[in-house]
C-alpha cells in the first residue's frame, strides 16, 4: 500500500504475479483440496459410526437373531418339534425363543447323542414379541426341543 486512503495494493491482481500461479503448483493445491475434504468426510462420518456403534454383544445378538427360525406348533402336543429335534447352530450362546403371545417354555437337550432329554424343573415366562434366553450357554450341535407348559397352538420364532 501507498498510505494513501482508499487505494488498494494490487501488486498481486494479475495471476501471472500471484505467488503460488506457476500453473503446476495451482493444481497441486487444487487436488490436495478435493483429496483433503472428502478424506476429513470420511474420518468425520468413521468416528460418528465409531461412537454410535452397538457393543460386540449386541452385534452378536443381532447375528443370532438374523439366522433365527420361524416355528408352529399345534393345539395338542406340548412338545415343539413333537416327536424330533433342533439343533444349535453356534449362530447363538443360548437357545433364544421369541412367541407371538405369553408363553411357558423350557428347552430339553439330549445329554448324549441318542440319549435321554435333560430337562429343567422350572419353565421360563417368555413375553410376546420379546427375544428370551431359555437356555444359557449351549455348544453347538447340540440337540434340543422346546416343552411348553399349555397345548395350545404357539408360533413365533427361535433362535441356537
Amino acid at each position: 500500500m501507498s498510505g494513501t486512503v482508499g487505494t488498494v495494493d494490487d501488486s498481486y491482481s494479475t495471476q501471472a504475479q500471484w505467488p503460488y500461479h506457476d500453473g503446476k503448483q495451482v493444481i497441486a493445491i487444487m487436488r490436495i483440496r478435493t483429496r483433503l475434504v472428502p478424506l476429513a468426510a470420511a474420518a468425520s462420518l468413521i468416528g460418528t459410526a465409531l461412537v454410535i456403534a452397538a457393543p460386540a454383544g449386541a452385534a452378536q445378538a443381532l447375528s443370532c437373531y438374523g439366522s433365527a427360525n420361524s416355528y408352529f406348533k399345534p393345539d395338542g402336543p406340548m412338545d415343539y418339534p413333537a416327536g424330533d429335534l433342533l439343533w444349535s447352530s453356534g449362530a447363538c450362546n443360548d437357545i433364544n425363543i421369541k412367541p407371538k403371545t405369553n408363553r411357558y417354555v423350557m428347552v430339553c437337550v439330549e445329554d448324549v447323542p441318542g440319549g435321554t432329554m435333560d430337562c429343567p424343573q422350572e419353565y421360563v415366562r417368555a413375553a410376546a414379541n420379546q427375544w428370551t434366553v431359555v437356555k444359557p450357554n449351549v455348544d453347538p450341535g447340540t440337540a434340543f426341543v422346546f416343552k411348553f407348559r399349555s397345548a395350545a397352538q404357539s408360533s413365533g420364532s427361535w433362535a441356537a
